[in-house]
């Protein structure tokens, strides 16, 4: 699996809690209601930004440096170096060969599946791994 480095977050104080912003990753914020839950929030944001990222195929950016989003940070914003929940992105950066399994499952379950696949443009196989993906 490629490594995934820390982010710098910015937690804006707000009249209640912090406001949390990521400036590498446009449209990661959350907010917390003191500094404890504010970095705990940030890391749950991270984490599952970086998975839709990784789940659309997109280039998750090198992190900035804490120094330099430092120096754009306003006054009285701190700036936190947020470690993301590496288990929570694993499974959409793992590029593993595929194996053949047998399954068993209701017949109208995998007629509903297949219906949906298609709608999806995906093969039977393709969908099931979306799926399987997105409930891990």
């Amino acid at each position: 699996m490629k490594k995934i480095g820390a982010f710098p977050a910015i937690l804006e104080p707000a009249k209640k809690g912090y406001g949390i912003s990521f400036p590498d990753l446009p449209g990661a914020v959350s907010m917390g209601d003191d500094y404890e839950d504010a970095v705990k929030m940030a890391k749950e944001c991270l984490s599952l930004h970086l998975y839709g990222m990784s789940r659309d195929e997109e280039k998750i950016p090198k992190p900035s440096s804490v120094k330099k989003i430092m120096k754009s940070a306003e006054p009285g914003e701190l700036v936190a170096l947020i470690e993301p929940d590496v288990f929570a992105v694993k499974i959409s950066m793992e590029s593993e060969k595929s194996v053949h399994v047998d399954i068993t499952i209701p017949k109208n379950l995998l007629k509903t599946a297949d219906s949906r696949a298609k709608t999806l443009g995906l093969n039977r196989s393709k969908f099931f791994q979306t799926a399987l993906k997105e409930v891990l």
